[in-house]
């Protein structure tokens, strides 16, 4: 999406995980799922937004000044909650629910989420290529 089109995004879920990861005094590098295909991809948007010094304060400006972009983050905040919730008080039976209906909502948007994929690295290669 071109600059001039995009809304702001204040990354939440990228600010959350480079949190988690300093809390937990953990290199994301250290730990196995890091060597998937996708999670080293997010693994780079993450590093890239936190290296964009212009990006990172756009993100931190528009979560605190965008409402729009806040009621998103508090949805995200909500379901993040609920999942640490099951998993704060042992209840496997609770977080597998959750599992199960996130996987049911999920279920008819996969092939669409892989084909958005596909696109996706296939720019990113193409990029790639062209700058070598």
């Amino acid at each position: 999406v071109p600059k001039e089109q995009s809304r702001p995004n204040s990354h939440l879920s990228l600010l959350c995980a480079a949190v988690c990861w300093y809390r937990m005094n953990m290199s994301p590098y250290d730990n196995l799922v890091c060597q998937t295909p996708p999670f080293r991809m997010w693994l780079g948007i993450v590093e890239y937004l936190f290296c964009n010094q212009d990006m990172l304060e756009e993100s931190i400006e528009t979560a605190l000044e965008d409402r729009y972009t806040q009621a998103e983050d508090l949805v995200f905040y909500t379901a993040v909650t609920g999942w640490g919730q099951c998993i704060e008080l042992g209840s496997f039976e609770g977080y597998q629910e959750r599992f199960e209906k996130t996987a049911e909502f999920l279920r008819p948007k996969l092939a669409e989420g892989k084909d958005l994929s596909t696109m996706i690295l296939k720019k990113l290669t193409n990029k790639q290529q062209q700058s070598a």
